[in-house]
């Protein structure tokens, strides 16, 4: 048994090594083959609730934390922590799920929208899969916060980026980027990221507030880029109950550092 599980480890440790370097290299990758970037497409397909540009510098902050973790996790001390085994996986699918869409949405942003939107909801729900799995793992020390930090702000930001998407492919498929119904659908879809965020916030045990962070930072970037109004009143709202709902979490949890850190 012990052989077999060094083995599974010995092929993880290093895949997830591979997914974590691959979604760094996606986004030069896929501008490089589409000739155009991420930023293009997504400037040509806006929507209501497509985010201010600074909001993307999260990116960084994601990629740094999951290539310090993919090289943590390899470790040899590390590679046959329970922590890592569960979350390996789903965490170097979600990784390669991005790597994927960096190099897609470039591609086939515009002609078909529902490639790239399918791919990331895929990414959404392995990133959950690993959130949920981390919930169950009884908290270890300082090791533990490097994946769930990770972990938390890839699933807060993703989740921000599939209503995003969403937008841009009803965009890119004939829907009006602007006017009256437009503002009604970006105000239910904001809602709903808000409802969303907010039930994971308040049933988390761990790593809520990477997660909250990743929302929130989200959330007002779309009240950041601008008008109309009732937009921007609805992403403020939004942004507000996820706070609100880590600030109600915090106070109820008995361990509050690992609720907000991991």
């Amino acid at each position: 048994m012990s052989s077999t599980a060094d083995r599974h480890d010995g092929i993880r440790a290093p895949a997830v090594i591979v997914a974590a370097v691959a979604q760094v290299v996606g986004s030069p990758l896929g501008s490089a083959i589409a000739g155009r970037s991420v930023g293009a497409v997504s400037d040509e397909t806006g929507s209501l609730i497509t985010p201010a540009g600074y909001a993307f510098s999260i990116w960084g902050v994601i990629f740094a934390g999951s290539l310090s973790w993919a090289v943590y996790q390899a470790l040899p001390a590390q590679r046959g922590r329970e922590l890592h085994r569960r979350t390996g996986w789903p965490l170097a699918a979600a990784f390669a799920g991005n790597a994927v869409w960096e190099v897609l949405f470039p591609l086939v942003g515009v002609s078909l929208p529902l490639l790239p939107l399918v791919l990331l909801f895929c990414i959404v729900a392995a990133t959950a899969v690993a959130w949920a799995r981390l919930q169950d793992i009884p908290v270890e020390g300082l090791g533990r916060v490097l994946p769930a930090a990770v972990t938390g702000l890839l699933l807060g930001w993703v989740t921000v980026a599939a209503a995003v998407n969403a937008g841009q492919a009803g965009v890119a498929l004939g829907a009006r980027a602007s006017g009256t119904t437009a503002q009604i659908w970006a105000v239910v879809v904001l809602a709903v990221v808000a409802a969303i965020a907010s039930a994971l916030v308040l049933s988390a045990h761990d790593a809520a507030g990477p997660f909250a962070l990743a929302v929130v930072w989200g959330l007002v970037a779309v009240a950041a880029a601008g008008p109309p109004a009732p937009v921007v009143i609805a992403a403020f709202a939004a942004a507000s109950a996820v706070a609100v709902a880590l600030v109600v979490r915090t106070v109820v949890r008995r361990d509050p550092v690992s609720l907000l850190v991991g």
